[in-house]
């Protein structure tokens, strides 16, 4: 009878905890469109075994059945940090390539024709000019195409400066936004800390949302991180300490006096 009861409380367990590993899945389910959220995955181990017996060659063990040892992510360390370094580097020569794109459509095409041509002709006149200076026709070319030069010149710096206007303020936005990420990162290691400082709970949700900050932080800048035993990480910025367990080291801005920015 003991037997029998015993195998119907190992069958219980299994079907307790596949029911709890399903209450994880639907969980996977729910959150498919969440931002930043990591599959979680079960991993089942055995429980503890009651020994009895005094066999000379081996102890009789009896299993008590199936439970939970712990949920995990379904993530790779090695590949966020790859991700992380890599995204740097690729929002770093997409504002190279946008900038010198949109220099050059300024000095290339205005007006339907190039800054190149007015400089060539502003040249040409003088070229010609030079042949015979009172000659009044080619002294009126001169002024004509020096007038045109001038007039794109001027077009040409004034896009430059509203270009210059524009990155200033997305620099500007880019630091509120890395300090604000280095805020919310420290925030998230002081809770997922007190979570898991008795070793028993994990803190998936505060790490997915801390992962996905640090995602967001390496598209901005270069940066590098470890995790100590408490779950707090520290986060160097260009080689520089950003977040480390007490401090969020703030990028300062400086406003030039001339430009305002």
């Amino acid at each position: 009878m003991a037997n029998g009861m015993g195998t119907l409380y190992i069958a219980s367990s299994g079907l307790r905890n596949s029911q709890n590993a399903l209450n994880t899945t639907a969980n996977n389910l729910a959150n498919v469109d969440t931002e930043g959220y990591v599959r979680q995955q079960v991993l089942f181990s055995d429980k503890e075994y009651n020994t009895f017996g005094t066999a000379a060659v081996s102890k009789q063990q009896a299993g008590l059945g199936l439970d939970i040892g712990d949920v995990v992510h379904a993530r790779d360390y090695f590949l966020d940090k790859a991700y992380r370094a890599e995204s740097g580097r690729q929002a770093f020569y997409e504002s190279c390539f946008t900038a010198v794109d949109e220099i050059q459509t300024y000095f290339q095409e205005m007006e339907g024709k190039t800054f190149q041509s007015a400089l060539k002709d502003f040249k040409k006149a003088f070229q010609e000019l030079a042949k015979d200076p009172s000659d009044s026709v080619r002294q009126n070319l001169v002024v004509q195409k020096a007038g045109l030069f001038l007039s794109r010149s001027q077009s040409v710096y004034e896009g430059l400066k509203s270009y210059q206007s524009n990155i200033n303020t997305k620099v500007s936005q880019d630091i509120d936004k890395i300090n604000k990420l280095g805020h919310k990162i420290h925030e998230l290691n002081q809770q997922i800390s007190k979570i898991e400082a008795g070793g028993i709970e994990t803190a998936m949700d505060l790490r997915d949302e801390r992962d996905l900050a640090l995602d967001q932080l390496g598209a901005l800048a270069k940066i590098s991180y470890k995790e100590d035993y408490k779950g707090v990480v520290t986060v160097k910025l260009e080689d520089e300490y950003f977040v480390d367990e007490l401090h969020t080291y703030e990028i300062g801005k400086k406003t030039d006096k001339l430009t305002g920015f």
